[in-house]
């Protein structure tokens, strides 16, 4: 019992040990402790109070270990490789950022880091560093990715592997409008686009031995998978022939070590979230776990429709349409928008039961829209960047034009339009019931944002820098943009929920909307649950919300 949340899992290369990942009570300073599948018993082997470990990865053999940590300075990363024999830590790369550790070389002599921009968003480098073979640096690290760093070359490269020493294999939208598959020279900075689609590839998978690819690409919401053979050059070989899976979105796909098949998790509109087996011999798909629906038909859940609405620009909005079952010929129905956080985030075309009971709601006759206003990932990096800054306002405008499109269905009772979102999305959802009060029946504000300054003030101090070139710095603006600086104009009935652990969006922000409104005499109702972080996570709490 880590008395906290666990957030990820680790198998050891070559070894019956699992790393697994947790915090204390969602706080998220997390620490690396490694069980010994045998004997059940665990030990921590990157651990210190105060301190976050982000894992990178295993070496081949299990021998070395990478990961980033604060350590040195509470807001930036440094690189570290751990020698899990000799228990000696070593510091392979220093530098004020937020660098992340990443793939080592089959042999372990090479180690990749991810170096974000700090004042571009969506701009970052990749870098390689040779290693002693105790895991130590052998030298400087070096950038294999230099480009101009403007917003308008911003570029975004995430590593899949490497492949001879030298040659790396990464997802990049360099020069390009979607995440495309590159290959890199390590030694000349050669980068060459070996797959690309009209969409972002979002996932990867590479064998163990390097010679199977697996890519996801997120088409409108919807993913799709393909797979290749790849040669020792990280040369895209002939296509293989996978079987087909359920509309729905794929996650956390992998190779198992005979290459002969895929897991992943998998999820759709009549899917609950589940491990699949994608079982090339047997040309099938299934899956191998089998999460609860107490006694929720899920294949009788309404599938979405994938609509696009006009917004205020003549931009058109995607989003996905729920209807409740059984909707009578000129019914008109009460309507939830639901509203992701981020910003850098995407909706999905299924209803998780995180934040609420979608599929109860959907019985009850409540239809759900789900959009992807301005700003959401998965678009392009044109839109992604449509709301940075000075632009954040017209996320909103986006959000409170989906009301309008929903009196024009015929479907939806204007008066009984309610949203909800959390962390960004709370920020979103006071920004809508503060921007156009009378567009809003009702409000449901999970750990969201109600003052920009004393959000960037008072979060975790590893996330401010990174989080204020998304948001701006200038107070004067910071205000204009605030929902706590028009929370008189509230009239929606709220309700604001909160975890007392929380270090991204710190409880100050759900109490000072919650003193204000009832200040006004407005109809707010306040939850707190104890030794939840950025997200409730216990049972009995999500029964609760």
């Amino acid at each position: 019992d880590t008395g906290g949340v666990i957030y990820g899992l680790s198998a050891r290369p070559g070894h019956n040990e699992l790393l697994y990942i947790a915090d204390n009570g969602g706080d998220e300073q997390f620490q690396l402790h490694l069980l010994d599948v045998a004997s059940g018993t665990s030990r921590a082997i990157a651990s210190a109070p105060l301190v976050i470990h982000n894992l990178g990865a295993w070496s081949t053999d299990g021998r070395l270990l990478s990961y980033a940590s604060n350590k040195r300075e509470q807001q930036f990363f440094d690189i570290y490789v751990l020698n899990v024999e000799t228990g000696v830590e070593h510091l392979v790369y220093e530098q004020n950022g937020m660098n992340g550790a990443s793939h080592f070389a089959a042999d372990g002599s090479v180690l990749l880091i991810s170096r974000p921009n700090l004042d571009l968003p969506g701009d970052n480098d990749l870098f390689v560093v040779a290693l002693e073979a105790d895991g130590s640096a052998a030298g400087s690290p070096r950038c294999i990715t230099e480009h101009a760093a403007t917003a308008e070359s911003a570029a975004q490269w995430s590593a899949l592997g490497i492949f001879d020493d030298s040659t790396v294999l990464a997802v990049s939208d360099e020069g390009r409008d979607f995440v495309g598959l590159q290959r890199i020279d390590g030694i000349t900075g050669e980068r060459i686009v070996v797959r690309s689609y009209d969409w972002d590839i979002e996932g990867t998978a590479l064998s163990a031995d390097g010679t199977r690819l697996a890519l996801v690409i997120n088409e409108d919401g919807y993913s799709r998978l393909e797979a290749f053979e790849v040669d020792s050059a990280a040369q895209l070989g002939a296509p293989i022939e996978l079987p087909a899976l359920p509309d729905g979105v794929i996650s956390g796909v992998e190779w198992r070590s005979d290459r002969r098949a895929l897991v992943c998790t998998f999820e759709g509109p009549q899917h609950l979230s589940n491990v699949w087996l994608i079982d090339l011999e047997r040309d099938a798909a299934r899956p191998l776990s089998e999460s609860a629906s107490g006694a929720v038909d899920v294949a009788s859940l309404p599938q979405p429709e994938l609509i696009r609405y006009p917004t205020f620009d003549g931009r058109e909005i995607p989003a996905f349409y729920y209807r409740p079952p059984e909707l009578s010929p000129g019914q008109r129905v009460p309507c939830l928008v639901l509203v992701h956080g981020g910003p850098e985030g995407q909706s999905r075309p299924f209803l998780r039961a995180s934040f609420a009971a979608p599929a109860y709601l959907l019985s009850q006759g409540v239809a759900i829209l789900v959009p992807n206003v301005r700003g959401s990932t998965g678009y392009g990096k044109e839109y992604s960047h449509a709301d940075d800054v000075e632009l954040r306002m017209d996320s909103v405008r986006d959000l409170v034009a989906a009301t309008d499109w929903l009196a024009t269905t015929g479907e939806v009772d204007p008066d009984r339009i309610g949203v909800m979102g959390g962390s960004y999305g709370g920020f979103m959802v006071l920004a809508a019931i503060t921007e156009a009060p009378e567009k809003w029946g009702a409000a449901i504000d999970l750990f969201g944002i109600a003052d920009f300054e004393t959000f960037l003030k008072f979060t975790g101090p590893w996330r401010r820098k990174h989080r204020a070139r998304e948001y701006g710095e200038d107070p004067a603006f910071l205000k204009t943009i605030s929902p706590i600086h028009k929370a008189d104009q509230i009239r929606t009935p709220l309700l604001v929920i909160q975890g007392d652990h929380d270090v991204r969006v710190p409880q100050e922000e759900s109490e000072q909307i919650v003193d204000t409104v009832r200040r006004n005499e407005g109809i707010v109702e306040y939850v707190v649950y104890p030794e939840e972080g950025h997200g409730i996570q216990k049972l009995p709490h999500r029964l609760d919300m």
